[in-house]
């Protein structure tokens, strides 16, 4: 059962910007970067594009972090002059491009996963609007349980010589301390790597 939740104070992911709700997205996007063995690579015939990592397992994200990435991304769009300050008009066009990807990477979690639970409806005192009685059971699963697996299997992309780009060299340098070129994180239009011709690829990115 959700909490009831009628203000944005109460929120502790989507309220006003704040050290401690920056505090409390970091606690779960610390996880994004995790790590699946070679045989789930081979299964789905990802070999020969995948990102190797020293242990031999391969870089992924699962799909439910992407979408609590993209959450983040959208709530701090709220703010851009206090989560991207001084943004160029090259920033403003990336910016909308990556919320309008993670709007649609939510909804189609949404209707992949659609939650079947119905809101019942009531009257306000205040409002002639009806709004929804949202204390209600839902199928749901275990978070902390989650988040401790994902700790468990979780990459640092900052580790120095992790993300080694087969063509453009090292994508963080510096480790946490690199300045990245593309700091809103996206690329329009990217294009695949083309790994044919590259010898001994995977060495490249180990």
């Amino acid at each position: 059962m959700f909490p009831k939740t009628e203000s944005s104070k109460d929120y502790k992911l989507m309220g006003m910007p704040s050290p401690e709700l920056d505090a409390a997205w970091e606690n779960i996007v610390q996880y994004e970067f995790s790590q699946i063995p070679a045989e789930y690579m081979e299964k789905h015939g990802r070999l020969d594009e995948g990102i190797k990592i020293a242990n031999g397992n391969y870089l992924a994200v699962y799909t439910f972090m992407h979408q609590m990435h993209c959450l983040k991304r959208l709530h701090h769009a709220n703010w851009p002059d206090h989560y991207f300050p001084n943004m160029t008009e090259e920033e403003r066009f990336l910016q909308l491009e990556h919320n309008l990807h993670c709007l649609q990477m939510v909804l189609e979690g949404v209707m992949c996963k659609a939650d079947e639970a119905p809101l019942t409806m009531l009257w306000l005192e205040n409002s002639v609007l009806p709004t929804g009685n949202r204390t209600i059971e839902h199928e749901c699963v275990n978070w902390d349980h989650l988040m401790k697996e994902m700790a468990r299997i979780h990459v640092d992309p900052f580790e120095p010589g992790l993300l080694v780009h087969p063509k453009l060299g090292p994508t963080v340098p510096n480790g946490r301390n690199s300045v990245l070129d593309n700091r809103i994180g996206f690329t329009h239009h990217g294009v695949p790597l083309d790994t044919t011709g590259l010898q001994d690829y995977h060495d490249h990115t180990m």
